[in-house]
């Protein structure tokens, strides 16, 4: 019978990866991962593979892959925002000092680039390359994404219209989880339309996976997200539900919104639901989870696909 690769096995191989000297510069690489997380990206790149009958080895390998890479944007975000807590514990710049977590970032995403290529050794030569390129291209894309993010926080509310926020989830969010879905699928042998599918999926779950925490980022329960109430209009940020509200308050509750985000003032969260930012934001984050539901439409039944749509759910309805 065939083996069915689990998270507990890409864990193991990061951790097999990372388990190198000198010690403080390996540790600090392993620390963010140590503290858990949701793994989706793994996830769905091992469910995907499963999907489509591909080699466990080759999807745990591939899977380690892009959670090392999802790690290393994770711990340069930190050291950009000044970000001093992560699930719960300090950032790896707090701990171990910026020079090292610099470091610690550049050896994940090389150690990532290392992994996927031996996850498609001795597949044939163009299908190897396609992934390899698609896995080179998504560090470009995540880096274009970042600044399109740093650029909103020193531009007008008013200026920042949905076009330029989708355009800046799509490339920071969405792009990583189409990659992964995708890498899964074609790793197994899948191409054409079933492959486009399932990088269609991990677009519209990234989208809506970006939509849910915005609105999170806004009115999550602070004793299970870990970041207090209204934290994204604390740190400027430019999220789904506080540009529709903009769009639709007018008159003086429109004028009282822009001087509390100038303000950074987080009591600016009443008037964001006032003027249905919330409401309005999960709307759109339902429809991009329908558009995921419907790629799944022509792939094969079974425990498998039935674990992908878990997955979806699992992204969207969330409390952190």
């Amino acid at each position: 019978m065939r083996r069915l690769a689990s998270v507990a096995d890409v864990e193991l191989e990061m951790k097999r990866i990372l388990s190198r000297d000198p010690s403080e510069l390996f540790q600090a690489a392993w620390y963010l991962i140590s503290t858990g997380g949701k793994r989706l990206r793994p996830r769905l790149l091992l469910s995907f593979n499963e999907v489509f009958g591909g080699d466990s080895e080759r999807a745990i390998r591939a899977a380690a892959s892009v959670e090392l890479l999802h790690n290393f944007t994770l711990i340069h975000d930190d050291i950009m925002d000044k970000d001093e807590t992560r699930h719960g514990v300090p950032t790896t710049h707090v701990k171990f000092g910026e020079p090292i977590a610099i470091l610690a970032g550049d050896v994940l995403q090389s150690e990532s680039q290392h992994e996927m290529a031996r996850a498609v050794e001795g597949l044939p030569m163009r299908r190897a390359m396609a992934i390899l390129e698609s896995h080179a291209a998504i560090t470009t894309d995540i880096a274009r994404g970042q600044t399109l993010d740093m650029r909103s926080e020193v531009m007008d509310y008013r200026e920042v219209g949905l076009r330029f926020y989708y355009g800046m989830i799509k490339l920071k969010t969405a792009v990583l989880f189409a990659h992964a879905c995708w890498t899964g699928a074609y790793l197994a042998g899948a191409s054409g339309k079933p492959a486009s599918a399932a990088r269609s999926f991990g677009l519209n779950l990234g989208m809506a996976f970006q939509m849910a925490d915005d609105i999170l980022g806004l009115v999550g329960d602070p004793h299970v997200t870990g970041k207090p109430v209204g934290s994204d209009v604390r740190n400027g940020k430019k999220t789904l539900p506080i540009l529709i509200a903009i769009k639709n308050l007018s008159g003086s509750d429109r004028g009282s919104l822009l001087e509390k985000l100038k303000a950074r003032d987080p009591s600016a969260v009443d008037l964001i639901v006032k003027g249905g930012g919330i409401e309005q934001t999960r709307s759109f984050m339902l429809k991009f989870k329908t558009q995921a539901e419907s790629a799944l439409r022509s792939m094969p039944n079974g425990p498998a696909l039935e674990e992908v749509r878990a997955l979806l759910s699992s992204a969207v309805v969330r409390e952190k």
